[in-house]
């Protein structure tokens, strides 16, 4: 597959999470204001996405998902993006992402690596356009 195929699914699949989050956490109304806002939930998930590559950069794939692996259990935001990233490597949802993660050998590794950072870059211009407001993350 060539590169720009590659980048484009990428894009449409990252765009498409976002419309996820936004559709499972849908808008709440400001009480003072009396305004629709983005949920508490679609607030982390845009400083997730937003955070995680940084995390990967600073940890390691494998040390950044096996805190996300700590954090879905009661974090939905977490569990969202868990699940988007198995989907986007066609990961059967029982899979354990952690597990297969740090199985990988080295040169795989690196590779699914640079694959995550890819996804996230999309997901972070996606989110920071279909989300409003300042990202408030854990």
């Amino acid at each position: 597959m060539a590169i720009k195929d590659l980048d484009k699914k990428r894009s449409q699949f990252a765009y498409g999470c976002v419309e996820e989050a936004i559709k499972k956490y849908p808008n709440v109304i400001d009480e003072k204001t009396n305004k629709s806002v983005p949920s508490k939930q679609q607030k982390e998930y845009k400083a997730y996405v937003k955070k995680i590559p940084m995390m990967i950069l600073n940890n390691g794939l494998g040390a950044t998902f096996a805190f996300i692996y700590s954090k879905k259990q009661k974090n939905e935001a977490y569990e969202l993006i868990d699940k988007q990233v198995l989907k986007w490597f066609k990961l059967d949802d029982k899979k354990d992402l952690v597990k297969w993660i740090i199985d990988q050998e080295s040169q795989e590794y690196r590779a699914t690596t640079n694959e995550v950072l890819a996804l996230f870059n999309w997901l972070k211009r996606f989110a920071d356009g279909m989300i409003e407001g300042e990202s408030d993350g854990d």
